[in-house]
Parts: structure tokens; C-alpha cells; sequence
């Protein structure tokens, strides 16, 4: 910022002071010229006197007279020469006695003889030489001349006029300084705390906010950063909601996805439901915080699986997980990624049963999955929010997990078409499901290490 201080002021002096520099020389060049145009008029009215007076002293040939008209005429201030020429153009009187009877030329005749009848005005370097013809009954008798000092009559003038314009710039450039500064601190106070914000923003305080002083540019500016603050903010909630249930992935392309997509759109999704078998069974007896501990061994082992092929966990319910794939991030191959997840959580879960040996808690989990058209987004109120998919087809998988067996995984049929070329199916039959009128077809999905029971106990064959 004080960068910015240094040069504003910079320049502002630099332009005060080419400015007044400018100003100085035109106002000093301007008086000047009205002084000598003053002083040739001035000159011009002493030579037509001293002509004047001059008529019958000349004719008479009157020394005594003309001296006295001549240094009479030399007490005005910066004439430096006066002199009266007879017609023959020789010195009759003059301020200096030396060029008494000298010859000189009349400034007022021309090379031809003819005799102007007004004042010649020549200039001579800072001389201002003035000639008036003398004139008796319209006869040329002689001419007056006057020499008068420029620098004597109008330097001093032009040099107090220099030294006013002088301290009056001083003074102007002063102010502009002062003027200059003033602005650039009220410029430079909203950029400090802007910059001050970007820290903010930057240590990771994203509720940071700058509230605008002023409609210009700076103010533009300041809105901006809010705005930004308010999109890092809402993506830092998007990721804080999300990172946990969904891949990078997935996250990353939700980050980049409007708003409209998170409040709700129809999808094609897979919809997976597992479930601890026989959970209230294997709690009994077991404390609370190790009950809690079991949960979070097993869900960590299906919430990594789910993730690791592009699913999004929906939620944790009691002892099950439902999750689906195909969504908020679209997938054509969302059917197989369920079903393949839900192989490596079955083999996950057989891993960690061997690894127990005789130590710990064995489980089994059965798994639904089934395909549909669901409505995925945000739902809930202002205060608490969930993104969740709501849909017939989830009632459907979570009906096909509570039908599947301890280490087993059935499909609907609209799975089964998408993955039969990659997946081994067994056909288990019609299955009719609660609340629904049509059965459905069930598939139980065939994987290394899994043996298809021959019976089913538990729940009633062809219902849920």
C-alpha cells in the first residue's frame, strides 16, 4: 500500500509541477508583453511631447531650450538616451554631451526621403528606441528620438509576477500533495481490508465478510469478494456434507454441478441396502461402546468399498447402509459398480471373519440391490437438510435385503439385464414383495467363496 501512496503522489506532483511550471511561463510571457506594449505607449506619448515642445526651439536654433527639454524628458524612470535631431539629421541636444553635432539617422525617414508623420518604434535588444518626427506648419524641422530600458521597465515586474506564481505553485502542489494523500488513504483503507480479508480467507475463515463503503469501482470490488466468500462457503459445506459419504471423485464433480442439480433431479440410480444379520442377537450381552465399536468396524468396511467403485452412502440405519450409485454424479455403468461393491463388502466381511480366529464378533451381512428412476437432491427444511434419493425403487432394495441370507446378494431383474455380461447370476424366483401387486424377479449374484444355500429359513419363502 505504500507503494501505491508513493506513486499517487508522484504523479500528482509531477502533473502539479508541469502544470505550474506551464501556468508560470504563459502568465510571466503574457505580462511581459503587456509591460512592453505599456511602456511603448508610454515612450510613444514622451517622444510626441518632447516633439511638441521642440517646434520653435529647433527653428531658432535655441541650444539653451532644447537642453532643457531634453533633460527634463530624462527624468522619466528608464530612459536611458534622449536627443533631438535638426533636419539635417545631426544632434541638436542630447542626454550624453559627447554626441552633440554627431550625425545619426532619422528613424522616421524612409530610404526615399519621404518623412513618416507618426512615431517609428524600433527594438534593440532590452532597447526600445522611439522616434517622432517635429513638425512646424507641416514642415518636417527635425525628429526626437528616446531610448527607453526594458530591463529597467519591466524585468522587475515580470519577476515579482515569477515569485508570486512561484509561491502560489509551491502552495498549489502543497495542497495537491495534501489532497492526494487524503484520497489515496481513502482509497488505500477498503484495499487493506480486502487484503486483510483474502488472509482471512486464505487461513481458512471463509465467513468472512467485507462490507462495501462506497458505490465505485473499489465497492464493485469489495461486492465481489463477498460474493466469492459466499461461493467458497457454500462449496466448503457442499464438501463438508459430502466428503464423507461420497469418492473425490464424485465430490469434485458435485463441487463443479449447479445448484439446481442438488435440489432435486430424476435419476437412474442402484440402489444397495446391506445389513447385519442377526445383529439384536449377537448385541446381547455386549456394552454399549463396544456394540458402537462393532458398527463402526463393519461400516467403515462397506462405506470404503462403496467408495472405492463411485457410490455415495445415503445414510446408516440402525444396523444397515444404504447407499447408491449412478448419482449426483451420472454413470452408465452404475448397476455393475453396485454389484461389484457389494462382492468386496461380502469378501471384506469373510476376510475379517477368518482374522478373528476365536477372539472377536464373526458377522454376516445380506445385501439388495435394485435399479430405478429416483429423485435425488436435498430435502428437508432451513435448519437441517439431507441429499437423499427418494423413490419406489429404494423401497424395492431395501425389500430384496431383507429377503437375502447372511452372506448373500439378490438383484432385482433390472439389475440382473445390466450385468448379466459381466457378473454370474442364479435365478431364485418370483418374490412377492410387501406392498407391491407384481412379483419380482430375484437373482442372487454368484461370487468366489460364496456357497448358494439349498433351503431358506428365516423369513417366508416369496415374501418381504
Amino acid at each position: 500500500m505504500r507503494s501505491l501512496q508513493v506513486k499517487f503522489s508522484t504523479l500528482v506532483v509531477t502533473v502539479l509541477v508541469v502544470a505550474c511550471v506551464g501556468l508560470a511561463y504563459v502568465a510571466t510571457q503574457h505580462e511581459r508583453r503587456a509591460l512592453e506594449s505599456a511602456v511603448e505607449r508610454h515612450g510613444r506619448a514622451l517622444a510626441q511631447n518632447l516633439a511638441e515642445d521642440a517646434k520653435e526651439p529647433l527653428l531658432s536654433r535655441d541650444e539653451l531650450s532644447l537642453g532643457t527639454l531634453v533633460h527634463h524628458s530624462g527624468d522619466e524612470e528608464g530612459l536611458v538616451a534622449a536627443r533631438l535631431l535638426d533636419i539635417d539629421g545631426r544632434v541638436a541636444a542630447s542626454l550624453a554631451e559627447d554626441e552633440r553635432g554627431e550625425q545619426r539617422a532619422r528613424l522616421t525617414a524612409s530610404e526615399s526621403g519621404v518623412v513618416a508623420r507618426g512615431p517609428s518604434v524600433e527594438r534593440r535588444g532590452e532597447r526600445l528606441l522611439i522616434a517622432t518626427p517635429v513638425v512646424f506648419s507641416s514642415t518636417v524641422v527635425g525628429e526626437a528620438q528616446l531610448e527607453l530600458d526594458l530591463e529597467v521597465l519591466v524585468e522587475p515586474a515580470v519577476r515579482e509576477t515569477r515569485r508570486q506564481m512561484t509561491t502560489l505553485a509551491v502552495a498549489v502542489i502543497l495542497l495537491g500533495v495534501g489532497c492526494g494523500v487524503a484520497f489515496v488513504a481513502l482509497l488505500v483503507g477498503p484495499l487493506r481490508r480486502l487484503t486483510a480479508g483474502v488472509e482471512q480467507l486464505t487461513e481458512g475463515n471463509l465467513a468472512t465478510r467485507i462490507p462495501p463503503t462506497s458505490r465505485d469501482e473499489v465497492g464493485e470490488l469489495t461486492r465481489a469478494f463477498n460474493k466469492m466468500g459466499e461461493s467458497l462457503q457454500q462449496k466448503e459445506r457442499i464438501q463438508s456434507a459430502f466428503g464423507r459419504y461420497v469418492s473425490n471423485y464424485v465430490l469434485d464433480q458435485l463441487l463443479e454441478s449447479s445448484d439446481d442439480e442438488l435440489h432435486g433431479t430424476e435419476r437412474e440410480v442402484s440402489i444397495l441396502f446391506c445389513d447385519i444379520r442377526q445383529f439384536t442377537r449377537l448385541s446381547e450381552g455386549m456394552k454399549a461402546g463396544d456394540v458402537v465399536a462393532l458398527l463402526n468396524e463393519v461400516f467403515q468396511l462397506a462405506t470404503d468399498r462403496i467408495l472405492a467403485q463411485g457410490g455415495t452412502i445415503d445414510k446408516f440405519i440402525g444396523d444397515s447402509v444404504m447407499a447408491y450409485f449412478g448419482a449426483p454424479v451420472p454413470s452408465s455403468d452404475h448397476a455393475l459398480e453396485a454389484v461389484r461393491a457389494a462382492v468386496d463388502i461380502e469378501r471384506a466381511i469373510a476376510d475379517r471373519n477368518r482374522a478373528l480366529g476365536g477372539g472377536g464378533t464373526p458377522v454376516e451381512m445380506g445385501i439388495g440391490i435394485h435399479t430405478g428412476t429416483v429423485v435425488v437432491g436435498t430435502i428437508g427444511s432451513d435448519r437441517r437438510t439431507d441429499f437423499t434419493a427418494i423413490g419406489d425403487p429404494v423401497n424395492v432394495a431395501h425389500r430384496l435385503e431383507k429377503l437375502a441370507r447372511p452372506g448373500e446378494i439378490l438383484v432385482s431383474e433390472a439389475v440382473q439385464r445390466r450385468v448379466r455380461g459381466d457378473m454370474k447370476l442364479r435365478f431364485e424366483g418370483e418374490r412377492q414383495l410387501s406392498g407391491r401387486l407384481e412379483p419380482v424377479h430375484v437373482y442372487s449374484v454368484e461370487y468366489p467363496g460364496y456357497s448358494p444355500p439349498d433351503t431358506r429359513a428365516g423369513a417366508a419363502p416369496g415374501s418381504a
